[in-house]
């Protein structure tokens, strides 16, 4: 009994990792349906995992679930959005600011190296890759500050932003604007200047969420009235 209960349990996590990453990727777009039979065909699981993986993914406003009746993907909130946005900013400026105060060699080496990569993906045309290594970007800031329990809390908040990043990333020169940004953001914690620093974030994490209603117009069907 505890090894199946167990293998449910593993099962639910790497079901939910998946599906999660496909609805903020937009793979699975907003007012998609979700049905249970056919998850549970796809990764080959029993009801229990599949239910509590929508449960979970029904907690963090990515899914709607609607009793005795079916299951969509939850529709872009623009409300959430910029209050996520709020936490976000307010926290990731304090943690530039932070970097600022004692750049570290090490750290300027490893976000110039993720610069690379990203340009890399750029030219190719490869946006999921350019999008993992955004994610990379802003941990590795986190992890420099050592401040991962307040990146998991905006990681979880942030669903409806990322989002919206993921249907802005395609339009445009927004990865040539977003790699500019990312060198703006090195610079100024390389030149050991905080306020810098601080503008090159409110700058960069600004844009999606700026352009939110636009977006929203765009897409009317992946908002939320």
């Amino acid at each position: 009994m505890r090894a199946t209960a167990a293998s449910a349990a593993q099962d639910a996590t790497t079901i939910y990792a998946d599906l999660r990453a496909r609805i903020l990727a937009l793979d699975l777009p907003p007012g998609s349906q979700l049905v249970r039979g056919d998850l549970q065909a796809t990764y080959r699981v029993s009801s229990t995992p599949v239910r509590d993986t929508l449960l979970r993914l029904q907690e963090e406003g990515l899914v709607d679930i609607h009793p005795q009746s079916r299951t969509l993907v939850s529709r872009i909130d623009l409300a959430q959005a910029r209050e996520a946005h709020f936490l976000r900013s307010s926290i990731e400026r304090s943690v530039a600011r932070l970097l600022a105060e004692k750049p570290d060699g090490e750290l300027m080496r490893k976000l110039d190296h993720i610069v690379t990569l990203q340009v890399a993906c750029e030219t190719s045309g490869d946006l999921d890759g350019f999008a993992s290594l955004d994610l990379t970007f802003h941990r590795t800031l986190f992890e420099a500050a050592n401040l991962m329990r307040l990146h998991r809390v905006i990681r979880r908040e942030s669903v409806h932003i990322d989002r919206l990043r993921a249907l802005h990333l395609p339009m445009g020169d927004k990865t040539k604007r977003i790699v500019d940004e990312h060198r703006a953001i090195i610079e100024a914690i390389e030149a050991a200047s905080p306020e810098r620093a601080d503008d090159a974030m409110a700058f960069h994490l600004s844009q999606s969420i700026r352009i939110a209603t636009e977006l929203s117009r765009v897409r009317p069907d992946y908002f939320a009235l």
